[in-house]
């Protein structure tokens, strides 16, 4: 079955302390970097939806992709006006610019209806960000239309296309709820996630340059379904880590499965290990397992890309939000199983925390090439936010 960590948006905050406190208390990072992120004049930024929104370039750039609303009066009809705005960041944290993304969306009382908001950097110093949406919930006359675009952003901040999406199946009402984006070798785009009118089933996509799809894998054959890891590799392949229900059988299982740079499936591995959160180092894949998912403590499992257990941590955290590759270890969002906080971790794959950030609200991280952590961290209200970079202590 879906599992109920990962149906809930990363709006849904975290506990205010760890429940298995490691000990001694590690260490706590360096803040490198410190820029608020303002909405436009009269709105209000807007944290709904799963994580993506934040990426990192090799120049050590950082771009981050704010949605925002004017509220109407009384907050239940669409709001006045919403923005999308991308905005590019020096690694020395000068903005390089502010582009206001032309968005075809139904606007709600939140904003655009964005089931989907992700931001890629490529090589080239642009950048691509893949925004869904569904207007379902929204009485207006185009109830049932879904928008889905591919913008691609220039070095400048100038809008160079916005292609649109084609539905990945005939369903009726159907949209993306993705949460994994990654530049492929030859300056591409893979996304993974979840496609349906909700719940959904698994669902990979890969876009060329100009923002076409070359090739789509999914959607699954049952719900709920969805993608928990994905990978790509220099040589254009790529691995995933997805949950299918059988058509027949109705029962979940878990595989591994390998994708050649076409998308011509390469085999996959059933495995019985849970997680919410799946990200792969060199040689093999991490899991994290939450303390819903098991009657023992949550744990860091290693396999490998048959699905073979290759060893497990103790992971002294009730939740892992989101869990992304750090050199030979790991950093991720974490939270106890109760509460409105979070911290943002750097830990080995032996589940030793080498440091630990004060307590926050997080909904994105990313890794700099130097080695840094990212973070989008708003305020307690959840009406401001900003961008903090951590470094060793």
């Amino acid at each position: 079955m879906r599992l109920p960590t990962v149906a809930l948006f990363l709006v849904l905050l975290c506990g205010p302390a760890v429940a298995q406190a490691p000990s001694p208390t590690p260490p706590a990072p360096r803040v490198t970097l410190n820029i608020a992120l303002p909405p436009p004049a009269d709105h209000r930024l807007s944290g709904l939806g799963p994580p993506g929104r934040l990426a990192t370039s090799a120049d050590g750039s950082i771009y981050v992709a704010t949605s925002s609303f004017q509220p109407s009066p009384d907050g239940v009809l669409p709001a006045k006006s919403a923005h999308i705005e991308l905005q590019g960041y020096t690694r020395d944290g000068a903005q390089k610019y502010r582009t206001k993304l032309p968005v075809q969306a139904g606007v709600g009382p939140n904003g655009f209806n964005a089931e989907s908001l992700g931001v890629v950097a490529f090589l080239s110093g642009e950048a691509a960000v893949f925004l869904s949406s569904s207007n379902t919930r929204v009485a207006l006359p185009q109830d049932e239309r879904s928008v889905t675009t591919l913008f691609r952003v220039d070095a400048s901040g100038k809008v160079q296309s916005a292609a649109s999406v084609l539905p990945a199946s005939n369903a009726s009402g159907a949209f993306y709820r993705t949460r994994f984006y990654a530049p492929t070798a030859d300056n591409g785009l893979l996304v993974a996630g979840g496609y349906g009118p909700d719940p959904f089933n698994w669902w990979i996509g890969k876009f060329d340059a100009v923002g076409q799809r070359a090739w789509q894998a999914g959607p699954g054959p049952a719900y709920p379904e969805d993608v928990y890891g994905l990978a790509a590799k220099p040589d254009g392949s790529m691995s995933a880590i997805i949950q299918e229900v059988g058509q027949a059988s109705g029962l979940s299982q878990w595989y591994v499965a390998r994708f050649a740079a076409d998308g011509t499936p390469q085999g996959r591995a059933p495995f019985n290990t849970l997680g919410t959160s799946f990200v792969m180092l060199p040689g093999f894949w991490v899991s994290a397992v939450d303390i819903f998912q098991t009657a023992n403590a949550p744990a860091l499992v290693r396999l490998d890309e048959q699905g073979k257990v290759l060893g497990s941590a103790p992971w002294p955290f009730d939740q892992t939000r989101r869990l992304i590759a750090d050199g030979d270890g790991v950093a991720a969002v974490v939270c106890a199983a109760s509460g409105p906080l979070c911290f943002v971790v750097r830990a080995g794959v032996d589940g030793k925390i080498r440091w630990q950030s004060p307590a926050g609200s997080f909904t994105d991280i990313a890794r700099t090439p130097d080695g840094q952590i990212v973070a989008v961290s708003w305020s307690a209200d959840m009406l401001s936010a900003s961008l903090v970079r951590f470094a060793n202590p």
